[in-house]
């Protein structure tokens, strides 16, 4: 009976890694599409059940020695000591989902009232890829872009979805028409591949999570594929590689690495700097090739 009850033990946890290696293997391959956004979802879903899960059975059992143990004969947390570990798990992993979705509407509508927005005019050679998005002029102290969903519910309706572009008005002061024109595309990539409603939730929980080298991996990597994506769609929107470039390299100048927001950047301080000088290099090379791959990842 052991084996069968070790085996039922150990599935979750096969169930994550293999979920996890799929996302990874995606990622690398350059492959981007809902499922793997749901999946990435789900993914962060089961570590967090099984992290939570394992931070109660530590508590309840006395200490880290108490895992150590466990690992030793896993068969133990299958017991009536073990199903509330489970279940007390299970609602912690709730508990830290709800924060982060909480936090990533909270964030967003901050930025709304703090930081008064205005609507701006679409470019026209965007004008098709409008749809029910807006373009907003926010009053942040610093140069930044990014594009967010907000959740409102309305009785009789139900929930709706408000898909903003906002760009700071630092920004916007130091780019030419062409090179706006370029980030608004870009950060519409960003909308039209759900990442407002996926990548954004995704950054938000691993930053509650930062001690966790695995997600933050995972959040690196897939911000990196995301931001490269969206370069590419801005290029063949605008047909304008060194006015993203250049636009980039302004934003990397003037703006704030650091900021809570998701950046026009994809990441912070040195880990962002990096990453804007890599998709500088890239864009420079599809104007100097005249040429712009099919897949917009690395």
């Amino acid at each position: 009976m052991e084996v069968p009850v070790a085996g039922i033990l150990l599935t979750p946890v096969l169930a994550w890694a293999a979920l996890g290696l799929a996302i990874a293997v995606a990622l690398r391959q350059h492959r981007s599409s809902t499922l793997v956004h749901r999946l990435g979802v789900a993914f962060v879903a089961l570590w967090a059940f099984l992290a939570t899960s394992a931070l109660v059975w530590v508590v309840a059992n006395g200490g880290w020695s108490s895992l150590v143990g466990l690992l030793r004969q896993p068969p133990t947390i299958i017991s009536l000591s073990g199903t509330v570990v489970w279940l007390f798990g299970g609602v912690g992993a709730l508990l830290v989902l709800c924060i982060a979705f909480s936090l990533n509407q909270i964030v967003g509508r901050g930025f709304l009232k703090l930081y008064r927005s205005q609507p701006i005019p679409w470019p026209s050679s965007l004008a098709e890829s409008a749809g029910s998005t807006e373009l907003l002029c926010i009053e942040l102290p610093h140069a930044d872009a990014f594009s967010y969903t907000l959740l409102s519910y309305h009785p009789g309706t139900g929930f709706t979805r408000r898909e903003m572009v906002l760009i700071s008005r630092p920004l916007l002061a130091i780019l030419s028409p062409e090179e706006a024109e370029t980030v608004l595309a870009h950060e519409l990539g960003h909308v039209r591949d759900l990442d407002g409603r996926y990548l954004t939730f995704f950054r938000t929980f691993s930053q509650l999570m930062r001690w966790d080298p695995v997600l933050d991996y995972f959040s690196g990597l897939w911000s990196r594929r995301e931001e490269l994506r969206a370069d590419r769609d801005a290029v063949r929107a605008t047909g304008h590689p060194l006015a993203l470039a250049r636009a980039l390299y302004k934003a990397l100048e003037r703006g704030n690495p650091r900021s809570t927001a998701a950046a026009f950047l994809g990441a912070r301080g040195p880990r962002g700097r990096r990453h804007a000088l890599e998709r500088i290099q890239r864009l420079v090379h599809w104007a100097e090739s005249g040429t712009i791959p099919e897949d917009g990842g690395a």
